[in-house]
C-alpha cells in the first residue's frame, strides 16, 4: 500500500512541476486543439495521446511541448 500512496505522490509532484513551469502566456495564445492537447499533456504526462489531440506527431508535439516550457517529467 506504501508503495502506491508513493507512485501517486510521484505522479502530483510531476503534474505540480509542469503547470509551474508551464509558459501560459505561449499556451494561451495558441489554437484550441494545440491549446487543449497541452493542457492534457500537463494534467497527465501522456506524450502520446495529447499528439493525437494536437493532430501532430509525437515528435511535432514534443516540440510544441518543449517551445512551451513544459518539462517532460
Amino acid at each position: 500500500m506504501e508503495e502506491l500512496a508513493k507512485y501517486f505522490e510521484d505522479l502530483d509532484e510531476a503534474r505540480r512541476i509542469r503547470r509551474e513551469r508551464a509558459d501560459w502566456s505561449f499556451i494561451h495564445s495558441l489554437p484550441p486543439r494545440q491549446r487543449a492537447a497541452l493542457q492534457y499533456y500537463i494534467e497527465t504526462g501522456d506524450l502520446y495521446i495529447a499528439s493525437r489531440i494536437a493532430g501532430m506527431s509525437m515528435e511535432e508535439f514534443n516540440e510544441l511541448r518543449r517551445r512551451a516550457k513544459i518539462p517532460s517529467t
